[in-house]
């Protein structure tokens, strides 16, 4: 048999065969090729750095944590093993945040579209989803701000990774990740532990916390409370999806916005107003989602989303 254009004994296993012919140039490629095709097939992440020597490096500390050499025995663990498959995610996907990360966007959000949200609704509270939040920086933004100025809201928050939700859940922090934060905003909402800042109470129940895996899990969800949101904000996250999962997501996440709604992404996101019928604009803190308020209702299909995910 070949690969690479070297001729490769029968006689041999095949992963002992594979490392004793690929040029040491290309250990590492193999190495992050193999995993990332059974991210891909496994949690519906698209790993388009696949031969980075980022994920080079996460795959190579989980192979030596479990003593693994061979990148074919990693990826078999992987779709057994449902605890290795989060290690694994948790190595590869950045989860690098920090409260009110990219602070245009913060500003946009609390003088600009929190105030029109909020302002004119006379009982029921404006909802919003922070999708992919990481160790809850994000939402727990989101929350301080509408504290701050009077909004009442319902947070839900998302992660793929259940190690990811319940440091959210924990909402304790270290120094980095007040690096955006005043220091009167940390003073007024976290109560100092020796050199960790927990949350105060009243705070952190304001966000509801799930798991939501955006490649797999089919949206809306109003049984899930996933429908219905007055804002979204899916920040880092659609990188990650290949781009048959990027425009269904898309079209989902439209759908799950009330009429009216806003969607904030990263600047680092792939645009998405070609496969959803948003109205889009560039702002100082990057492009803008919107759902038109004239979208047609079939059957009632939005508004009886909307009902349901408010109970």
């Amino acid at each position: 048999m070949q690969r690479g254009g070297t001729r490769i004994s029968e006689a041999r296993s095949a992963p002992e065969a594979a490392r004793s012919v690929r040029p040491e140039g290309t250990i590492d490629a193999f190495i992050s090729d193999v995993v990332a095709a059974e991210i891909a097939r496994q949690m519906r992440l698209s790993v388009a750095t696949s031969r980075s020597p980022a994920l080079v490096a996460a795959v190579q500390r989980v192979m030596s944590r479990h003593g693994i050499t061979d990148p074919h025995r990693l990826r078999d663990r992987i779709a057994a093993d449902d605890a290795l498959r989060e290690e694994v995610l948790d190595e590869v996907t950045v989860r690098e945040t920090h409260f009110f990360r990219d602070s245009k966007q913060f500003e946009l959000l609390r003088h600009t579209i929190l105030p029109h949200l909020c302002r004119p609704r006379a009982s029921a509270p404006a909802r919003i989803w922070s999708a992919g939040c990481a160790s809850g920086e994000e939402p727990y933004s989101l929350a301080i701000l509408c504290a701050e100025d009077g909004h009442s809201v319902r947070i839900s928050a998302s992660d793929i990774s259940m190690k990811a939700l319940a440091e959210a859940a924990e909402a304790e922090y270290g120094e980095w990740s007040f690096r955006e934060m005043g220091e009167y905003l940390k003073r007024r909402y976290f109560l100092q532990r020796g050199d960790r800042y927990r949350l105060r109470p009243d705070v952190a129940r304001s966000v509801r916390f799930t798991q939501v895996n955006l490649g797999f899990d089919r949206l809306p969800a109003p049984d899930r409370g996933l429908a219905g949101f007055d804002l979204i904000l899916c920040r880092n996250v659609l990188v990650y999806l290949d781009a048959a999962d990027l425009m269904r997501v898309a079209e989902e996440l439209f759908t799950c916005l009330a009429e009216g709604g806003w969607l904030l992404t990263a600047p680092t996101d792939p645009p998405l107003w070609r496969y959803a019928s948003f109205q889009t604009a560039t702002t100082g803190a990057g492009l803008v989602y919107r759902k038109p308020m004239h979208v047609a209702r079939e059957a009632g299909y939005e508004a009886r989303y909307s009902k349901e995910a408010r109970r």
